[in-house]
């Protein structure tokens, strides 16, 4: 993924940003073989944006899927999000000369036989600004339905030195059931969900767990580490995957404070003889 975003120590040096992201600069997305080279890299030109965390990538068809957390918006002075959706020109402007984070899950299809791109938002009109997805580690690669996203808190982010999580998301991919789409439509419905957490808690490493021998791809739990503000405790909650609103299954109070981070992975006791 080439986007507009650049580190400049000579910048820097005479005053400026040393990390700056040009909204009028170009976006692409490159597709090359497994076992390929530079000149087997094919570019598809995109809407300019940046991107860090991708969600997914797979192949439907002649059409490559990618998924990811786009930012729309950047930081420049201090690190300041956006609350609201992004509007025709990107969320770009700000009249204090300081610009604005915010982050959604994107989507595009690139048809590696026409040369083709189609992009969308793929959670609709939310005002959450989302990041550090993830989805059941056995579907990476693969055609999958669902995506689970952590959702920044803006407010007490702004004065934070630290990004806080207050709620975890989760969008569903709505089958079409065989109804003809449109040429200009570029995959199945979206509904959203959200998990919201209690008044001064945040979490943060969300991951997610398959159960054992499940066939279904939201067979599992979302694990977090979560923090309460108020009573200084630290816990995991375990969350039911299939009833991801409801209240989580467990939470284990933990015996020392863990620290907000923005990975987590979860290994399990014992693996699977992997031949």
């Amino acid at each position: 993924m080439d986007f507009p975003l650049t580190i400049d120590l000579s910048r820097l040096l005479t005053g400026g940003q040393l990390i700056n992201y040009d909204k009028e600069g170009y976006a692409r997305i490159g597709v090359m073989p497994r076992y390929g080279n530079t000149e087997s890299i094919r570019w598809f030109d995109v809407a300019p944006n940046c991107t860090f965390h991708i969600l997914n990538c797979f192949e439907d068809g002649n059409e490559g899927s990618e998924m990811g957390e786009d930012r729309f918006d950047w930081f420049s002075r201090r690190f300041r999000f956006r609350r609201g959706n992004v509007g025709d020109d990107g969320g770009s402007s700000s009249s204090s000369g300081d610009e604005l984070f915010f982050t959604r899950c994107y989507e595009w299809r690139l048809n590696m036989k026409t040369g083709e791109v189609k992009e969308r938002n793929l959670t609709g009109e939310t005002e959450a600004s989302m990041d550090f997805p993830v989805i059941h580690p056995g579907f990476t690669g693969l055609p999958n339905r669902f995506g689970y996203t952590q959702t920044i808190d803006v407010e007490a982010s702004s004065t934070s030195v630290v990004v806080k999580i207050y709620a975890l998301f989760v969008f569903l991919r709505v089958p079409s059931l065989g109804l003809q789409r449109d040429d200009d439509e570029c995959g199945d419905a979206i509904k959203v969900e959200y998990h919201e957490l209690e008044k001064n808690t945040f979490c943060s490493g969300a991951a997610f767990v398959p159960k054992l021998a499940a066939c279904e791809e939201d067979d599992g739990w979302i694990v977090a580490f979560v923090h309460n503000e108020d009573t200084d405790t630290s816990k995991v909650y375990i969350i039911d995957a299939k009833k991801f609103s409801s209240q989580p299954v467990a939470k284990i109070t933990l015996p020392c404070r863990v620290p907000y981070g923005f990975h987590g992975a979860f290994v399990p006791m014992s693996l699977p003889l992997m031949l």
